[in-house]
């Protein structure tokens, strides 16, 4: 027998949990809406030249790629098989944002605001929070240099996480050529091991660390040298903080110093929580150029959200040089919906109250009723705003109450015993009204919220 279950890594969502997710879809967007950024979309799929080499990191590895079709595949496999795939599923929205831009920049504004949110794919182990497919709930802006640019991608982020809820949320904030130049005065030879080794300092032991940064091309001095700066940085504030790597650093490390302090001094308070700099932060996508930040919030042992500026992926998509000024200026932020998702159902976060419908008619039953009334009556109830479900066919009125719970209905309605009258009960309480006509939808209107 075949198996019922989706595969492994995806998944079914109940009629509850849909709601559920296109509410906290829907309150994402109002707030992102709210600082000027526009929607946009791209195919799920995308010509595999799109992604390779294109500074994805480990998750290039983890494309689900598409088999050529037909007798393009047929001739592939007389070649032995080497180039079977010609399209790939989206692995991020950053990489196809990139290609979109390339394709179509004479027809958007100088500076793109954009946001997108959609699923994307990664052939990953899954795990808690990690899936296979996923959605993210990316903002971008795109055309300007400005550390302006920045402050804004992280005050719509974290405006969104705080409107959903998410308290004490603490933006760390570094710099990927900052994060280059501490590896190389710690001697490492292997940047992208670094990278992966900081990233995960807080979830192996000491000796272990050692050891992989050993392998990273750190000696045996400068490994224990890294992890006592890495401890000592918890006592600077940011601004002491940043002026001291700059000392330990050379001269290079000015420009990049200088942007993260202009970031600091941009960025609006933030709803809830503290932007700190944290000089061993460390992102996965090798596209990055310049700041890059996550977002954790009290309580969470893992990030919401993270990004950071990406100049001159769109010029390596578009097969272009980069003017005097460098590559096409782009910075973003992505929210990690399935994370955010899972922790506020986990929470309680939602509204108890996820409705189907706010009105069930059924019919009376009764032999002179009119079969076609409540069809009637629902597309009156509908023009007037009313979200309204029909019973199909008769039933019993327990079996209506219990379809009507079951989807969390609060009213049910049906024809009362004098023309143009109906009974509406309140599924809470059990309690019933008789309404006439006149004063059935205002009744409706006024306790629907």
């Amino acid at each position: 027998m075949a198996k019922r279950s989706a595969p492994s890594g995806f998944r079914d969502f109940l009629p509850e949990q849909y709601r559920k997710r296109q509410e906290l879809i829907r309150r994402i967007r109002e707030v992102y809406e709210s600082f000027g950024y526009e929607g946009m979309d791209t195919p799920a799929l995308e010509n595999l030249s799109v992604f390779q080499g294109k500074g994805g990191g480990e998750n290039e590895k983890l494309m689900f790629h598409v088999l050529k079709r037909g007798a393009d595949l047929q001739r592939a496999l007389e070649k032995g098989g080497n180039e079977l795939s010609d399209t790939a599923l989206r692995f991020d929205l950053t990489v196809p944002l990139a290609r979109f831009y390339a394709t179509h920049r004479s027809e958007l504004p100088t500076i793109f605001k954009r946001y997108q949110m959609g699923p994307v794919w990664r052939a990953e182990r899954p795990q808690y929070g990690r899936f296979r497919e996923f959605v993210q709930c990316d903002v971008d802006v795109l055309g300007s240099s400005s550390m302006a640019v920045e402050a804004d991608v992280l005050s719509a982020t974290t405006t969104a996480l705080a409107r959903l809820g998410f308290t004490g949320l603490t933006v760390r904030l570094n710099s990927r050529p900052l994060l280059h130049m501490l590896g190389d005065s710690f001697g490492t030879t292997q940047s992208a091991q670094f990278f992966t080794v900081l990233d995960k300092l807080d979830k192996i032991t000491v000796e272990e660390a050692k050891i992989e940064l050993q392998q990273c091309g750190c000696a045996e001095g400068k490994v224990q040298e890294l992890l006592e700066y890495r401890l000592a940085v918890s006592k600077f504030a940011p601004a002491a903080l940043l002026e001291d790597l700059s000392r330990k650093l050379d001269e290079r490390a000015k420009p990049f110093v200088e942007q993260l302090k202009e970031i600091l001094a941009l960025t609006p308070p933030l709803p809830s929580g503290q932007l700190v700099f944290d000089p061993f932060l460390a992102r996965g996508m090798d596209y990055y150029t310049g700041p890059i930040f996550e977002v954790a919030a009290e309580g969470v042992p893992f990030s919401l959200a993270g990004g950071g500026r990406f100049d001159g992926l769109v010029d390596k998509i578009a097969g272009t040089k980069p003017g005097p000024q460098g590559g096409v200026p782009a910075c973003g932020f992505s929210i990690g919906f399935e994370r955010v998702f899972t922790l506020m159902e986990e929470r309680g976060m939602f509204a108890a109250e996820q409705r189907g419908a706010d009105v069930l008619l059924v019919s009376s039953g009764q032999p002179e009723s009119d079969p076609s009334a409540p069809m009637r009556l629902a597309d009156e109830l509908r023009k007037a705003g009313l979200k309204v479900d029909v019973f199909p066919g008769v039933a019993k009125p327990v079996q209506h109450f219990a379809y009507a719970e079951q989807k969390c209905i609060p009213f049910a309605i049906r024809l009362g015993h004098q023309p143009e009258t109906f009974i509406v009960r309140t599924l809470s309480t059990r309690e019933d009204v008789q309404k006439s006509k006149a004063d059935l939808i205002a009744y409706l209107l006024e306790r629907r919220t």
